[in-house]
C-alpha cells in the first residue's frame, strides 16, 4: 500500500510539472514565432508602400534583417495581371513563368500575409492606382531559428521533466515517511493484540466446554461459543494479513502444482452448502494447468472468493468458478448472480475493513478482510486480482497469475 501511494504522488507530480513545462515551452516557441513573423510583415510592408523602389545603401536598415534574405516585388493590375516586377535578388535564375506562377499562386491564397513553400514569406498590399503589390522574402532564417529554438526547449524541457521526476522520487520518500511510520505501528499493534487476543480466546472456550459438560447444551453457552469463534476467525485473519505484511518474515514458497487439482478440490467441497442454501454451483477448469507459486496461498484466495460469492448471492443464484489458460496467463474466475456492487466502490472492495453494505456484511459474518488477504496473496505472486459488476444483476472476481 504504501508503495501504490508513493507511486501516486510521484506520478502526480511527475505529471503536474510536465504539463507546466511543456505549456511554458509551447508559449516560448509561438512567442518567438509570432515575433518573427511580425517582424517579416512588418518589413514586407515597409517595401509594398514605397512600390518595392528602396534604397539600397539603407536596405538592411529597412529590411532589419540579412542583406542576403532579399525580396521581390511584383505589381499586378485590378485584373491580376502582372505589370512589372523586380527586387534586390539575383533574376537570373528565376524566370517569367516561375514568377507568374508565384503570383497566381500568392493570389489564390486570398490572404494579405502569409508563406508558400513553407519558406517563403509574402504580402499583398492593395494600390488604387494600378492595382495591388505582391512583395516576397526568404524566411529561411527565420525558419531555422525557429527550429532551432523548437530543438534547446525540448531538450531544456526533457531535463527538465527528468531532474522533476528525480526530485518527486526523493519529495515521495519524505512526504510517505509519516505514513509509513503510522502504517507500521498499526500493523505492530494488529499482530501484537492478535497474538495477546488468542490466549483469553482459547481460555474462554475451553471453560465454555467445561461449563457445557456440567451443565449440558445452554443457549446462553451456545452465544459465547459462537462469539469466540467469530473471534477467533478475526484473529487469525489479522494476524494471516501480519504475516504478509511482515518483510522480515518467511517469503512465499513458490512451488511447482496443478493449478486444475487446485480449483477443483477447493470449489467442490462447497457444492453440499450451496444446495442446501438453494443456490447452483457450475465449475470449468481447464485440465492439466500447472503453477509456480504457493499451493495453500491460492486455496485461500480461492476460498475465500467462492466464500465470498456465497454470502453475496441469494436463493437460485448461480456461483461459476473457471479456470483457463490465455496468452501464458492463468485465468481464475468467480461469478455469481446477485446484488452485485455499485460502480463508485468497485476500486475500494480490496481495502481492508471495507464492506459494501454493513447490515448485510454484519448478519453475513464478513469483517472485511477477506478481499484485502486475496488481493495480498495474488500481489506477492506477482499476479493481478480485478473485481467487475453489474450492480443488481452479478459480479465477477477474476485473478490473473503468470
Amino acid at each position: 500500500m504504501i508503495k501504490r501511494l508513493q507511486h501516486k504522488i510521484i506520478l502526480i507530480i511527475t505529471i503536474l510539472l510536465t504539463i507546466s513545462v511543456v505549456v511554458l515551452m509551447l508559449a516560448i516557441n509561438i512567442m518567438s514565432q509570432g515575433q518573427n513573423s511580425i517582424k517579416i510583415h512588418d518589413n514586407l510592408e515597409k517595401i509594398a508602400k514605397q512600390d518595392g523602389l528602396i534604397i539600397e545603401d539603407i536596405n538592411s536598415e529597412i529590411l532589419g534583417r540579412k542583406a542576403e534574405a532579399g525580396y521581390l516585388w511584383i505589381q499586378v493590375d485590378h485584373a491580376g495581371n502582372m505589370i512589372n516586377f523586380g527586387g534586390n535578388v539575383s533574376f537570373k535564375n528565376i524566370g517569367a513563368e516561375e514568377i507568374v506562377f508565384m503570383k497566381d499562386q500568392v493570389l489564390s491564397y486570398n490572404n494579405e500575409f502569409g508563406y508558400m513553400d513553407g519558406n517563403i514569406a509574402y504580402l499583398v498590399m492593395q494600390k488604387p492606382i494600378y492595382g495591388a503589390i505582391i512583395v516576397f522574402t526568404s524566411a529561411a532564417a527565420e525558419m531555422e531559428q525557429n527550429k532551432t529554438l523548437i530543438i534547446t526547449t525540448v531538450i531544456i524541457g526533457a531535463a527538465t521533466v527528468f531532474l522533476f521526476f528525480m526530485l518527486s522520487i526523493a519529495l515521495s520518500f519524505w512526504l510517505i515517511k509519516p505514513v509509513k511510520e503510522t502504517f507500521d505501528k498499526q500493523k505492530r499493534f494488529i499482530s501484537d493484540a492478535s497474538h495477546e487476543l488468542k490466549t483469553p480466546l482459547a481460555v474462554i472456550s475451553a471453560n465454555t466446554d467445561v461449563l457445557e459438560a456440567e451443565l449440558g447444551e445452554n443457549k446462553w453457552l451456545g452465544y459465547i461459543r459462537s462469539e469466540s469463534m467469530r473471534m477467533s476467525e478475526l484473529v487469525n485473519e489479522l494476524l494471516y494479513l501480519a504475516r504478509l505484511d511482515d518483510k522480515s518474515g518467511q517469503k512465499v514458497v513458490m512451488s511447482k502444482f496443478n493449478l486444475t487439482d487446485v480449483v477443483l478440490q477447493t470449489s467442490l467441497p462447497f457444492e453440499s452448502r450451496m444446495f442446501e442454501e438453494g443456490k447452483t454451483l457450475e465449475v470449468d477448469a481447464q485440465e492439466n494447468i500447472s503453477c509456480d507459486g504457493d499451493e495453500s496461498a491460492i486455496k485461500h484466495v480461492l476460498t475465500i472468493l467462492i466464500d465470498n460469492a456465497i454470502k453475496y448471492s441469494g436463493e437460485k443464484d448461480v456461483i461459476k468458478v473457471g479456470l483457463k489458460l490465455h496468452s501464458g496467463k492463468k485465468i481464475i474466475t468467480v461469478y455469481n448472480t446477485g446484488i452485485g456492487i455499485k460502480k463508485e466502490k468497485l476500486d475500494k472492495v480490496f481495502e481492508r475493513f471495507y464492506r459494501e453494505d454493513e447490515a448485510r456484511s454484519s448478519s453475513s459474518g464478513g469483517y472485511g478482510l477477506g478481499l484485502a488477504i486475496a488481493a495480498e496473496v495474488v500481489r506477492k505472486h506477482h499476479g493481478n486480482i480485478k473485481c467487475e459488476s453489474e450492480y443488481g444483476k452479478w459480479v465477477c472476481f477474476t485473478v490473473t497469475l503468470p
